[in-house]
Parts: C-alpha cells; structure tokens; sequence
C-alpha cells in the first residue's frame, strides 16, 4: 500500500490458549481410537472431572492454569473428606495420565512438572481365608440352579488362571483346548491375546459344568453366558458371584480377591515370578514385585523345612541317632 504502513499477518491471539476441558475431550478421544476398554476411560472421566469439579474449571478454564500446588491441595481436601489412601492415589494416576498427555511437547498445553502421589502405607490385599476357599469351591447339588454351577466354574476359573472378570465374561467354548491343555485368552486388559496352560483340576471342573449346562450350546458361544444365552456382563457376573458367597455363608464377595489368591498360591509355591507376570498379564513386574513382596512374610512359615541349615542338622541328628540306637 504505497505511502502507507506495511501490514503483517499476525497470529490469533488467544491461538495457543487451549481450554482444559476441550483438552480433555481430545484425551480421551485419542485413548478411545487406541482402543482402551470402556471401564478404563470411564475411570478417566470419573477421576479428571472429580479435580475439575475441586479446582472449579469452567468450560473456558485454559489448561495453563493447572498448576501443581492444585494436586497438593485436592490431595489434603480428600484426606479430609476421609478418602482411602488407594483411592486418593486411583484418582491421582488417572489425573496424571491426563496431565502428562497435555504436557507432551508435541501439545504443550500444560508446562512440564511431576504430578504427586500420597506416600504411606498402602492397604493390605484382602484375601479369601482358606476355610472361605473351601466353601467357595464346594461342588454344586445336581438340582442346583444354572447360575450356581456358572458361578462354581467360574470360581474354580480364577483359581485355576488368575484372570480378571472382564476376561472371563470374554471367553468362547472354543477358547479352550483341552488336547493341547491350554486357553487362549483373545481379551485381556493390556489387549495382548496370551495362551495359559489349563490346570488338571480346571479340566476336570469345565468337563463337568459343560456335560450339565453347555453341552447344546453353540460350537462357538460363550464359555460363561448368561441364562439367555448372551454374553454376561462383568456388573452381572459381580452381582452374582456376591449372592453366591453370600449363600455359601462368606462375607467377602470382591470377586477380584480370587485373584490375588491365586497369586498368593504362586508365590507360595515358589512358582517362577516372571511367569507369573505373563499369566497375570501385567504389562511391566511392578504388580507382580508387590504380590511377592507383600507374600514373602507366607514364606517363613515353613522357612526351618526349606532352608539348607536346618533341613543338613535335621539329617544329621537323624543319621546320629540311628547310630547310637546301634550301639
């Protein structure tokens, strides 16, 4: 424009001011494409609007504005309000996610810094006695209901494999292969397809659940339907396998306990713990670590059996003793 200033194009103000819960809806856009399961992204969006609820994010709020003071002060908010220690942290890596996500330079829309995480003493896993065990795996009556015998299989299932309900509710008739004594799991949490081996004793129960309730069934349908034939629900496998316990005079019905009984017998057993970690399905050995570190006290019940110096001087008090009875 002659005799006039020269214009130059400007960037939008406002252009890299990306609004947090926009942000958010993106996130889990992506992670939903990458094929999480339903119960992972609900958890997000349960989590991530529970600290937007805290810090009062409005539908303009940029992300900028998350800083880490907020972690720290939602933290002492719900120690206060009485929220569990594995709780706290639950919401807090499911924050975390969200956060480093927005924090990755390819987005930078948060600047970089480290989410915390309450420290202290984490809960003790909570277990089925032996005794409860015991009732949990006695045999159905012949007269007794489908859902009863479903439920002793299934039961008889984590025991047998460790698996997660979700899994469970996931496997087809022809899933398992009993000439070759292995399961081929094609729905896992880490969406990994894994072949386990089949158990003897899990055998002998699946033999037995299907000569009673599934031997019409389709060649190809599910191994744990419901009563119409459809696939059952991990809510409705829940509800059930606590009316079960509850019959069965147990007070504990946390189906996911079931699993860390069988990690438990692992570890008691002496079982190999990077197998364990591909039987379980754990991504990384951290999961697994914290089973053996939290079973290892199980460990000295039977230590002066096992260790080397008792089980050499109890061999030799016995050989002594047989020597001076033959004198």
């Amino acid at each position: 424009m002659a005799g006039g200033t020269k214009r130059r194009i400007k960037k939008s103000q406002g252009y890299d001011v990306m609004p947090v819960k926009q942000a958010f809806e993106e996130f889990l856009a992506e992670k939903e494409a990458m094929n999480l399961s339903a119960a992972t992204l609900k958890n997000y969006r349960q989590s991530v609007e529970y600290f937007f609820d805290f810090i009062e994010a409005t539908d303009d709020t940029p992300c900028e504005e998350i800083i880490p003071s907020y972690f720290f002060q939602w933290m002492n908010s719900m120690k206060l309000d009485g929220v569990k220690h594995t709780s706290i942290n639950h919401y807090l890596r499911d924050c975390r996610s969200f956060v480093y996500w927005c924090m990755n330079p390819d987005r930078a829309y948060i600047p970089s810094f480290k989410v915390p995480l309450m420290e202290g003493q984490e809960e003790q896993i909570k277990l089925f006695t032996d005794e409860e065990l015991e009732a949990l795996l006695e045999k159905p009556r012949r007269n007794d209901s489908f859902v009863v015998w479903r439920t002793w299989a299934i039961v008889n299932w984590v025991l047998g494999t460790g698996n997660r309900a979700s899994t469970i509710t996931e496997v087809r008739l022809t899933d398992v292969n009993y000439a070759k004594k292995e399961i081929a799991l094609a729905h896992t949490k880490n969406k990994k397809a894994q072949t386990i081996p089949l158990s003897s004793s899990l055998d002998t129960v699946l033999k037995e659940y299907i000569r009673m309730w599934r031997k019409e069934a389709p060649i190809d349908g599910w191994l744990f339907p419901n009563v119409g034939e459809e696939q059952l629900t991990t809510n409705a496998l829940r509800h059930a396998f606590a009316k079960y316990c509850e019959e069965r005079g147990v007070s504990r019905t946390n189906i996911h306990g079931l699993r860390h009984n069988f990690a438990k017998g692992w570890v008691r057993n002496n079982g190999n713990m990077f197998a364990l970690q591909q039987i379980l399905g754990h991504s990384t050995l951290d999961m697994t670590r914290k089973y053996v570190k939290m079973f290892s006290e199980d460990i000295k019940d039977d230590f002066d059996k096992f260790n080397p110096l008792d089980t050499i001087k109890s061999k030799s008090r016995r050989t002594m003793k047989v020597k001076r009875n033959g004198y």
